[in-house]
């Protein structure tokens, strides 16, 4: 039985032109070979699977190729390509970082380099994963990366490019590749298909490449399993795709979707039930809704469409369900469904918390409407003519009376209308419930007017609020620069009635705060809305605190009492002791 070799293997590219979605970084790399501008350090970084590590083998092929040709591509035949294809190359050493990171592999290689090749130009060492190697190693590598032989080239490899020390970035030449289009993945796997005489539904490649997330290597390898579990002599066909990727089937979400649509909560769960008896988990059923809704809102516009990634089959069901969703609904299902992940590993009921969140989205207030008929203003029908209260006009007169403010003045301003807010009267009801018995325009005429000067002298200034705007007011001083200001304004204010007064401890302070007191009513009167605010200050005596006397202050004051303790310290040179 001949030895298997796997595709990723088989068909891994062996030059440049063969590297897909990387002709940004390949076309840089012969335009170097071609003039010459080879840097000392490469650094490519990007997601697993794309061809990092291929395009480092090839350059480093390239620059040993003694006929190398005009498309600047290794010709494959000389023996320094030769032995490279044979797993047996002259001068160009592979390491991999996750299992050789010890500064003790980093100083052997370090000891490796200073030795001269002994055929070719160049020694090259491709170091993969390098975001593995420990601080020591990437300490012990600085030197020797920044200024190595003339002779020799590093090519490093990662896909965690935030790991590596930025002393390592900045001595390298850093090339980003790509993630792989779904369609150039698709087209690769026809290909392959083709040589193999493996006969296939587009369907089917394409559900591989978009499980694949952008990654050659790992479509490669879900090729070979599905390839194999046909064997080679059946059709691979979407459903066996859908089967081996473990791929929830687009009918379960557009069933969902349709639920969603009559508010079939029944139904849901039913379809729900069926999921979990299928062998899928709710993660896994939540993270393809979150997909489908995705699908969804970008199928409702044609700038979005070129953004939907599902095999062309599927395309027009979308299209459809599309039509039957408002944008209202779409986003607030997917904020809804990012709540029900988050809290999902949580969750000590996983299954109940799932059909949870599908009742409450499909009994939700109307976020589903018809197609056609979303952007069409809803117009606000006035109710019905309750029935009329029989009141006599002195019983509403006696109500009116009763009310604790004072008449409007002879010319009110148009719409002043005053929203009462916290401090309401106990009578204010009283007066509410009668407009609510008045009908048509008697509830829209009989309107009480009152001048919102008079009631803001009534209500007295809420301290939460005056402390919110004071310390905007503070910051505003601070960024101003204004540091003495600020000092002032930071002392302890009260609030009493529609004073506030704002504690002093120096005389100086009183005149800053007269120059002061303008700009801060200002400010206060805009943010408040309130133009009868008092500011003062209160002087308050600074208390100093109490301490004992030291010995030396004990000593001083008995010299001054008595001359002659003083005579004799001098005399004797008598000094204290601690």
């Amino acid at each position: 039985m001949s030895q298997f070799i796997v595709s990723a293997r088989r068909y891994r590219p062996t030059h440049f032109k063969d590297i897909m979605g990387q002709s940004h970084i390949t076309t840089t790399l012969q335009n170097a070979l071609a003039y010459g501008k080879l840097a000392h350090a490469f650094l490519f970084c990007g997601p697993r699977g794309v061809g990092k590590t291929t395009c480092a083998r090839i350059l480093a092929k390239a620059i040993n190729c003694l006929h190398i040709t005009e498309e600047r591509e290794p010709c494959n035949d000389c023996r320094h390509c030769v032995s490279f294809s044979s797993s047996n190359p002259m001068n160009i050493y592979e390491l991999d970082a996750a299992s050789n990171n010890a500064v003790e592999d980093i100083r052997e290689l370090v000891d490796q380099v200073r030795y001269v090749p002994q055929m070719g130009k160049y020694k090259i060492y491709i170091i993969d994963e390098v975001h593995m190697l420990s601080n020591a190693a990437f300490n012990a590598f600085l030197k020797t990366l920044e200024e190595p032989p003339s002779y020799v080239l590093f090519i490093l490899a990662t896909t965690e490019r935030h790991k590596v020390l930025p002393t390592i970035l900045s001595r390298c030449q850093i090339f980003n590749f790509n993630s792989i289009k779904i369609e150039a993945i698709a087209d690769q796997l026809a290909s392959i298909a083709m040589q193999e005489s493996i006969a296939y539904e587009m369907a089917a490649l394409q559900l591989i490449a978009q499980k694949a997330e952008g990654a050659m290597r790992d479509a490669l390898s879900m090729f070979d399993i599905i390839a194999t579990a046909t064997g080679q002599k059946e059709t691979i066909t979407y459903a066996v795709a859908a089967a081996h990727l473990q791929h929830l089937d687009y009918a379960y979400y557009f069933k969902c979707t349709e639920a969603f649509v009559r508010k079939d909560i029944p139904t849901l769960l039913s379809i729900y039930d069926a999921v979990l008896r299928a062998g899928f988990n709710g993660r896994h059923f939540l993270v393809g809704l979150g997909e489908h809704l995705r699908n969804l809102l970008v199928c409702r516009d044609p700038v979005s469409l070129p953004l939907l990634e599902v095999p062309d089959p599927i395309r027009p069901q979308y299209a459809e369900y599309a039509a039957k969703c408002s944008m209202h609904f779409l986003l607030d299902a997917l904020a809804r469904l990012n709540q029900c992940l988050l809290h999902y590993q949580a969750s000590q009921h996983k299954r109940l918390h799932v059909e949870l969140f599908l009742i409450e989205l499909a009994a939700g207030t109307p976020t589903v409407v018809p197609a056609g008929t979303e952007g069409t203003p809803q117009k606000k029908q006035l109710p019905s003519e309750p029935n009329r209260c029989k009141q006599s006009a002195a019983a509403v007169q006696e109500a009116e009376s009763s009310m604790p403010c004072k008449k409007p003045s002879s010319n009110p301003l148009p719409g002043d209308r005053v929203m009462i807010q916290e401090a309401v009267t106990e009578r204010l009801p009283t007066l509410a419930d009668l407009k609510k018995t008045l009908t048509g325009t008697e509830a829209l005429d009989t309107v009480v007017q009152i001048s919102p000067l008079q009631t803001k002298k009534t209500l007295p200034l809420l301290g939460e609020k005056v402390a919110i705007v004071l310390a905007d007011y503070k910051e505003y001083l601070k960024n101003k620069g204004d540091l003495a200001a600020y000092q002032l304004m930071r002392q302890p204010i009260k609030v009493e009635g529609r004073v506030i007064s704002i504690t002093l401890i120096h005389p100086v302070q009183e005149a800053m705060l007269q120059k002061l007191k303008g700009d801060l009513l200002n400010f206060l009167g805009e943010a408040l809305q309130d133009s009868d605010i008092t500011i003062q200050g209160v002087l308050v005596e600074e208390v100093v605190p109490k301490r004992p006397y030291t010995d030396q202050e004990k000593l001083n004051y008995l010299g001054k009492k008595n001359a002659a303790i003083a005579f004799l310290q001098e005399k004797l040179r008598l000094e204290l002791t601690y």
